[in-house]
């Protein structure tokens, strides 16, 4: 047994022993320890291409995560806490054990308070809460702006950060994060995936990524409507990469260049809430200047959709959404590609999902989610090799279930 199973072995049986253990109560505590955990496990279904996991046309339980988190109230003002993280997406990640994060939070006043560590970036309305499956109703996020395969990579930077309110009187209230720090590039991680995917079969990602500090930022406004918020948060940061060009290549192929990248990404959020009706939606446009020997492009990829969601019953909540995703704005119609020889369904991808949630106790929930998916933007090509790439329209599947405590 791997070193990744066995460490997976031993966090679920910590998460098992505890969570069954205190089931009864929302939170156990250890000698004033908040203990908090999460099992889940899906089950990956597509009809086409091989999605998210890499053989998914198969269909694969390789779709599972299971989390622990101990926090510790120090004093009225200080907090710290800590959380051990696992998954398993396809051929990425592998039940590799990681911390997932870890903070000290000072709140010095409601205004101001500071944190630091390994602190969650706050991207867009749902950044922070990825892996608590039970406070969102989808399985499957839009994929343009919560990027599956670069969870480990961007959930978290290790550095520090400031955060508070800011009443407004009758307006509502401004709540604010900043923070700025490193991030974690694990080859074991999805991040090279996506990397050899964006270079389109001219070269392959060598190592691991080199990044450079990368910043987050939020800035939320909890409007005087009742249930109303508006949010704006931003990501930026460059990395340094060194990739092998395709031995398809003449005279240069097999040779290692260095590509230096910026980005800086954009997401305005608003979510309404009204009794058990929840309407979202978000914009997120991110600029992406590569500077290299193989290739310098400047592309700005943009992605926007729109959810809703209706908590019929305590047990029953049905959910839909539909987003669009374009990698490269200024080639929607896929006109770049076809020049390159590819298909132009890859300059696009629109998916409209719907999702059935059962709450079935307060501790166990269980999802059922279909997408029906034009274009094939976000889909690995690596995944795909014996693919001709003919079908633009295409669908997949994901149940799931997740116990917490």
């Amino acid at each position: 047994m791997n070193r990744n199973k066995v460490g997976m072995t031993v966090l679920l049986g910590v998460l098992l022993g505890l969570g069954f253990i205190v089931a009864p109560a929302e939170a156990t505590s250890l000698a004033d320890v908040d203990v908090h955990g999460f099992v889940s496990q899906g089950f990956l279904y597509s009809d086409e291409y091989n999605y998210l996991a890499h053989n998914s046309i198969d269909g694969t339980f390789e779709f599972n995560e299971v989390g622990i988190n101990f926090s510790k109230k120090q004093s009225d003002r200080l907090r710290v806490g800590i959380q051990l993280f696992s998954r398993d997406l396809g051929d990425i990640s592998n039940n590799k054990v990681t911390m997932d994060w870890a903070y000290g939070d000072y709140r010095w006043r409601d205004w101001l308070g500071i944190r630091a560590g390994k602190i969650k970036l706050p991207t867009g309305l749902y950044g922070e809460i990825q892996d608590m499956d039970m406070l969102y109703t989808q399985i499957i996020m839009p994929q343009g702006i919560y990027k599956s395969l670069l969870r480990e990579t961007f959930n978290a930077v290790s550095g520090g950060g400031l955060y508070g309110v800011i009443p407004l009187g009758v307006i509502g209230d401004l709540n604010y994060q900043f923070v700025g720090g490193a991030v974690s590039a694990d080859s074991e991680s999805g991040e090279a995936k996506y990397t050899n995917n964006l270079m389109s079969g001219l070269a392959t990602q060598s190592g691991e990524n080199d990044y450079d500090t990368t910043y987050g930022g939020a800035i939320r406004w909890d409007t005087p409507l009742e249930g109303l918020l508006l949010n704006y948060s931003i990501s930026s940061g460059s990395v340094r990469s060194t990739l092998l060009i395709d031995q398809s290549y003449p005279t240069i192929g097999g040779t290692a260049v260095v590509a230096d990248a910026d980005f800086f990404g954009q997401i305005f959020s608003l979510e309404f809430t009204w009794n058990g009706l929840v309407i979202s939606g978000e914009y997120h446009w991110i600029d992406n200047d590569i500077e290299s020997t193989l290739l310098n492009s400047d592309t700005t990829q943009v992605c926007y959709y729109l959810a809703a969601s209706y908590k019929f019953t305590d047990l029953f909540t049905l959910g839909a959404y539909y987003a669009e995703l374009y990698p490269d704005k200024d080639d929607k119609n896929g006109d770049k590609l076809v020049a390159r020889g590819k298909a132009d369904h890859g300059a696009w991808q629109k998916d409209l999902a719907m999702t059935l949630r059962f709450d079935l106790n307060d501790y166990w929930v269980f999802k059922l989610e279909g997408h029906m998916v034009d274009g094939t933007a976000s889909v690995i090509a690596l995944d795909n090799p014996d693919s001709d790439w003919s079908e633009d329209k295409w669908y997949y599947g994901a149940t799931k279930i997740t116990f917490s405590f």
